[in-house]
């Protein structure tokens, strides 16, 4: 019998897949070299991709057996209203929370696209721009566009606190054609797990 030391580990892969078709005239323009292919249909297809994996990643996937970030926190969530002048506060708030349970920074802040808009456009008083003053909260830390997240997550970026392990690197795959279209699909597995709870405050809104 092998020694503890000695087990193989196995780690549980989700898969992600997102079909797309593209003409075969599209395709022909493309190889001729053409700079006004039309890949909106590829576009969309990564979009979706990327949304599904923010889900996962931030909330949840429990038929993978993936608890996201926001709900494997062990700390109270924090109320976000629509209001953005308010939204220093709270990420302040989140900032501290972090910081009285020993979790160093810098910190990132995940935020869905309408909060993402709503940051970008707002001002604090004396025109002082907010995404600028989230930033110094952060203490230096990314922002982050992040499509399918609900509110917003305030995570440390000093690493090891959540785990992201890549099978198949995001690809492109073939499925049929017909006499017009081509038939693809983006393809990526990855697995993910909170490995400290502790590590990230929900914003969520009310």
């Amino acid at each position: 019998m092998a020694a503890a030391s000695d087990r193989v580990k196995f780690i549980m892969l989700v898969e992600l897949r997102a079909p797309f078709t593209v003409s075969r005239e599209e395709l022909d323009n493309a190889e001729r070299g053409a700079a006004d292919v039309d890949l909106d249909a590829l576009a969309a297809a990564a979009q979706r991709i990327a949304r599904a994996e923010n889900v996962a990643v931030f909330h949840g996937w429990a038929e993978a057996g993936i608890t996201g970030i926001a709900e494997a926190c062990s700390h109270e969530s924090i109320s976000l209203t629509e209001d953005f002048d308010a939204y220093a506060r709270h990420v302040a708030e989140a900032v501290e929370t972090l910081l009285k349970a020993g979790i160093g920074g810098p910190y990132g802040l995940a935020l869905g696209p309408d909060g993402y808009t709503g940051v970008i456009q707002t001002t604090e008083h004396g025109g002082y721009p907010l995404f600028d003053l989230l930033k110094k909260i952060l203490a230096g830390g990314p922002i982050v566009w992040s499509p399918g997240v609900k509110g917003a997550v305030v995570v440390s970026t000093r690493g090891g606190d959540f785990l992201f392990e890549s099978g198949q690197d995001l690809s492109i795959g073939y499925a049929d054609h017909d006499a017009e279209n081509v038939h693809l699909y983006l393809e990526e597995s990855f697995s993910f797990r909170v490995a400290t709870p502790e590590a990230a405050c929900a914003l969520l809104p009310t």
